[in-house]
């Protein structure tokens, strides 16, 4: 912390660390397939907004332990620089497709589907990357 003339939060360690990226991957890995199977479809904009600040919530959390564990040079939140990046940069593609959902014009004869599609298959680029993540660290005997 000296190093780099930053002073981190008391609670910010290792441990919570890992616990908090476990998290993500395992129980908010399990709500956001939920909302994604049986929400997202509706195109209902409150139910959009929460899941959209849902996510950002977790990103918030996982760069702040990203940046602690990579300033004290303790590796990075998802073990390696391009997992993170890629992870982090999906996350932000569904954030901005879920933002311009909620705030498309009203528009009557539109079809939810179809204007929700994108972000399905952006919810689904996320979890294949978490999903590899997880399976690389269980192979590794990590989780």
């Amino acid at each position: 912390m000296a190093e780099h003339d930053v002073k981190f939060p008391a609670y910010l360690d290792s441990k919570y660390c890992k616990t908090t990226s476990v998290d993500f991957l395992v129980n908010a890995r399990k709500s956001l397939q939920k909302y994604r199977e049986d929400r997202l479809s509706s195109g209902h904009r409150g139910g959009i907004r929460n899941i959209r600040n849902f996510i950002e919530q977790r990103k918030e959390w996982l760069q702040e332990c990203d940046k602690y564990l990579e300033m004290t040079k303790q590796g990075r939140v998802f073990r390696t620089g391009e997992t993170t990046e890629q992870i982090f940069n999906s996350m932000d593609s569904l954030s901005k497709e879920l933002h311009s959902l909620i705030y498309r014009p009203k528009n009557a004869a539109e079809d939810t589907h179809q204007l929700t599609e994108l972000a399905g298959q952006k919810f689904e680029l996320m979890f294949q990357l978490m999903d590899a993540h997880r399976t690389d660290l269980q192979l590794r005997g990590l989780l």
